[in-house]
């Protein structure tokens, strides 16, 4: 009979060599068997050390490699990949009843396959005969989970015999056949070791009790010197009590960091590390957050040997990245054309920048390119629409090749082999423009050749070898296939395994010791890591299956944790304290429940509260970078453009006045240095709009100019109608809008025009007579010339009034007790600061409808808002009716000229441009990233 020892956590493979007799330790017989590879070769380290002399190893293996090769005797198939396993699961439940609705498509059946996979092979470690469950907890399974787990049962023997038939196997079917078959299994030449093994399944359970059985020794490790309560369960199990080795356990010097974020933690921790790092348990970086493993590589000294067992997830890779923005390329296309936002994206990427045609760099051609496509506007285009755009021969040229070469390709992917074809050739000519790059010792380079290596021993295979691979399928389940592949498969790291500073995560530090241990990241939802909920699988559901409960995953990171840092001589443990989230979910980071412990126990041990043991890592930063700037200073020069500007023949705009009242550095940009905003690619663009009905509308109202206009007889809405989609259907936006968005638009457009000519009909019943349409209008002002274009100029009685046409956003008129108690009583001062402007700009927010009156020396003014959601709303003079006509007048003849004065004054005179306070108004700039000032 066998027995089981356990020894505590310091030291723990040396301390095991220390125990087994030597002759065991130089036989070939012996076998030594660890939960990881890397526990294999850290002990065959100590072996070499301790034996000092050539000679036959004992046998030291993996459990995964050994069951592996024990499975085999008994069972001969190969494995099956998971989504092959997803592909026969769905070819079981499109022929069951009640399955239709989420099997009518592989794409749509293909997550919930993976799901139940998953579920399958637990059950297979665990020794469970599915039951179907009659009656599923609703309140916590979804429908579709429900539907499976009413026949699960039914599920796993259809699906055991499919796998017999196309003799293939599950890991866990595998797992399941070697623990129902051990006692049939050859026992081992020699002593069988069972080191440092935790939670077991049912499966395992039963194969370690037959090799126990047969005289095998099972070795435990303790935390620090405490005993888990897992390990009285198996005690129980295996009918045996364990032997506790003590040795003297000293608590290790622990230290404790808060830092404000990631990058304060890790320039912390590059202060603290040892410069002469000897052997392989010297120093270890544990990392909690995968994701923070570049930004540590380039944190480190440079003359650190470093090495890496870490699964970086690929997701987050450069060219992982390059994958999904050719999928999103495809699964945005409609009806043979791209879309260019989607487009845009695409060929930004570094990695295609540097590919080479006719032995040039292509990153003139896609800077060129990309402005085209921003200056035309259009949301989609086809290929060969965009390979003509270009007047350059040679970009044209180089258009028809990237098309041509790697565009089209992905257009007709129908299969997962044709997939994996596109995807190599794409690797293939990307890698070959980087092959210098690669070549370099880099955290780039390093993190894009383990992509490489996954790329070829994992993502390819799966994708070529599954036997679906020549099946037709939509892109839309190619491209979920290619996502799932990218989030589970992680990139390994080739480097010396037993040399350096060791960077790993912490299942990779199973069994290991080391002297100093740094661990990143320890806060709550990274340590313990947040699993991935199968919605096939609720905490609720899981006793009545007969599976463990979520919280056998947290032991099992909680013992591999503490064991780790209670058997170092020194631990520094890192968490930040930045804050996360976003609305109610915002707050503070919060350490984890193990760090909180850790400090208890510190505590408890002093017998006091030690707030000393928590060193702060205090922000650093630049003043400067936090310090907005308020303003740009104004010299000679910008007051000299400024005064060229004003003195232009052309004349100034309200909107040129508009804008200056509304961030004098937004005035600065655009018309001071003349910078043009980034064109943006929309598939609606409201000025488009904003057109079309302007050209309806004076279209219809033509006929009308010099005469009377009567609403109760002359509104016709058809023919105000026929004009709009005439104008419509000339305007590229037309082209542009996809037909269900084309149809919303005209539609609302149409209603809200038959809309304006009810409220004609009300507010109207004499009618007014048309003066202008669409007309410019020029008036000297102190040698300035102010000009505008009226939309329309209208006789209502004995008024003249000034109409702008608004199809876009509501724009709020002040009220006639703010003119009367505001602008009125205003008077400009005689300084020229910022605070003398924003007084100003608070008084008269918008110019517009002041300067047309003042202009054309008319009696009133209104926007005509056409989008107001209030029809009383859509015309709303400046001067109401509480507004006496002499009052206007005098407003108009004597203040407005001096408000104007000081406009022009200010703009000249200031010595800067002042930047707005108003943070509204920053949001919706088209400088606000160039923009030093603005609030962001």
């Amino acid at each position: 009979m066998g027995q089981i020892k356990a020894l505590p956590s310091r030291n723990f493979l040396k301390n095991f060599i220390a125990h087994i007799p030597e002759e065991e330790l130089l036989s070939p017989k012996t076998t030594f068997i660890f939960p990881t590879r890397r526990a294999g070769l850290y002990f065959r380290h100590y072996l070499f050390e301790k034996r000092k002399t050539s000679g036959l190893l004992p046998r030291i293996t993996s459990i995964a490699d050994l069951t592996s090769e024990l499975a085999t005797l008994i069972d001969q198939r190969p494995l099956i990949p998971r989504a092959d396993q997803a592909w026969i699961l769905w070819e079981i439940t499109k022929k069951m009843p009640l399955f239709e609705k989420i099997t009518q498509s592989f794409d749509q059946f293909f997550p919930w396959g993976l799901r139940l996979a998953e579920v399958l092979d637990l059950f297979e470690r665990e020794l469970i005969e599915a039951q179907n469950i009659v009656y599923p907890p609703e309140e916590e399974l979804p429908y579709e989970a429900r539907l499976f787990a009413s026949h699960l049962g039914d599920i796993q023997k259809a699906f055991r015999q499919r796998l017999e038939e196309r003799e293939i196997i599950t890991p866990g079917e595998r797992l399941r056949i070697l623990a129902e078959n051990i006692e049939r299994i050859p026992g081992f030449p020699g002593n069988l070791h069972l080191v440092g093994f935790f939670v077991l399944t049912k499966a395992e359970q039963k194969i370690f009790k037959v090799w126990l059985k047969q005289g095998a020794t099972l070795w435990w490790r303790l935390e620090g010197t405490g005993f888990p309560d897992i390990y009285r369960e198996l005690e129980k199990t295996f009918g045996l009590r364990a032997e506790i080795i003590d040795s003297e356990e000293r608590r290790p010097e622990f230290h404790f960091y808060e830092a404000p974020d990631v990058h304060h933690e890790l320039k912390a921790v590059r202060s603290r590390l040892p410069r002469d790092i000897k052997s392989p348990d010297d120093t270890l970086i544990l990392l909690c957050v995968a994701g923070h493993l570049i930004p540590l590589l380039y944190e480190l000294p440079e003359d650190i040997p470093v090495n890496i067992t870490l699964g970086y997830p690929l997701f987050r890779t450069p060219l992982a990245q390059l994958f999904l923005l050719f999928a999103e390329l495809r699964e945005t296309l409609h009806q043979e054309e791209v879309y260019i936002p989607a487009y845009l994206k695409l060929i930004k990427h570094p990695y295609l920048k540097g590919l080479k045609f006719e032995g040039e760099k292509v990153l003139f051609f896609f800077h060129e390119l990309e402005k085209i496509l921003r200056e035309h506007g259009s949301p989609y285009l086809s290929l060969e629409a965009i390979e003509k755009m270009p007047e350059d021969e040679a970009l044209s040229r180089f258009l028809a090749w990237f098309h041509r070469e790697f565009l089209k390709p992905w257009f007709h992917i129908e299969s997962t082999k044709e997939l994996a074809s596109a995807l190599r050739k794409l690797v293939k000519e990307c890698t070959r423009a980087r092959l210098s790059a690669l070549s370099e010792d880099t955290p780039e380079s390093l993190l894009e050749k383990a992509f490489l290596y996954a790329f070829e021993a994992e993502i390819l295979p799966s994708l070529e070898k599954v036997s679906f691979a020549e099946q037709k399928l939509r892109p839309r389940t190619l491209f979920t296939f290619l996502k799932e592949l990218l989030r589970n498969i992680r990139a390994p790291f080739e480097g010396e395994p037993l040399g350096g500073l060791q960077i790993m995560g912490l299942l990779e530090t199973r069994l290991l010791s080391f002297k100093q241990i740094f661990v990143l990241d320890a806060n709550e939802d990274y340590l313990p890591s947040v699993e991935e909920v199968n919605p096939l699988l609720p905490e609720g559901l899981k006793p009545i299956l007969g599976l463990p409960p979520r919280e056998r995953e947290e032991l099992i990171e909680r013992h591999h944790f503490f064991s780790l840092i209670r058997g170092a001589e020194k631990v520094h443990i890192f968490y930040q304290s930045a804050i996360s989230g976003k609305g109610e979910a915002l707050g503070k980071k919060l350490r984890s429940r193990y760090v909180e412990k850790l400090i208890w126990e510190e505590e408890q041990r002093l017998k006091r509260l030690a707030p000393e043991k928590i060193k702060f890592i205090h922000l650093k930063f630049e003043p400067g970078a936090f310090k907005r700037k308020e303003f740009i200073a104004k010299g000679q020069a910008e007051k000299e453009a400024v005064e060229k500007l004003l003195a232009r023949e052309s004349g100034i705009s309200p909107s040129l006045l508009n804008t200056y009242l509304s961030c004098p550095i937004k005035f600065y940009f655009h018309y001071i240095l003349g910078l043009k905003p980034t064109e943006k690619i929309a598939d609606f663009d409201a000025r488009e709009l904003g057109n079309v009905v302007h050209a309806a509308l004076e279209e219809y109202f033509r006929p009308y100019v010099k005469r009377l206009y009567l609403p109760h007889e002359d509104n016709d809405s058809e023919r105000l109608i026929s004009y709009f989609k005439e104008f419509f259907k000339l305007n590229k936006l037309y082209s542009i809008l996809g037909p269900e968005r084309r149809f919303f638009v005209e539609e609302t457009a149409i209603f809200r025009l038959k809309r304006y000519l009810d409220f004609l009909k009300k507010e109207f019943p004499k009618g007014f007579v048309i003066l202008d349409l669409e007309k410019e209008y020029q008036k000297d002002f102190q040698g300035i010339i102010l000009a505008g274009r009226m939309d329309r100029l209208e006789k209502r009685e004995e008024k003249t009034f000034v109409l702008d046409y608004k199809t876009g956003s509501f724009l709020k008129s002040l009220s006639a007790s703010y003119l009367k108690e505001k602008l009125f009583l205003y008077d400009p001062p005689g300084r020229f600061d910022a605070e003398s402007f924003f007084e100003f700009q608070e008084v008269l927010p918008d110019i517009q409808l002041f300067l047309y009156l003042f202009i054309i020396d008319a009696d009133n003014a209104a926007y005509l808002q056409l989008s107001s959601g209030n029809i009383k709303y859509i015309e709303k003079p400046i001067f109401a009716e509480k507004i006496t006509p002499d009052e206007a007048q005098e407003f108009m003849s004597l203040k407005f000229p001096r408000i104007l004065e000081f406009l022009f004054r200010h703009m000249i005179e200031a010595d800067a441009f002042y930047a707005t306070r108003d943070e509204k108004t920053c949001g919706f700039c088209e400088y606000n990233l160039a923009c030093e000032c603005a609030r962001k």
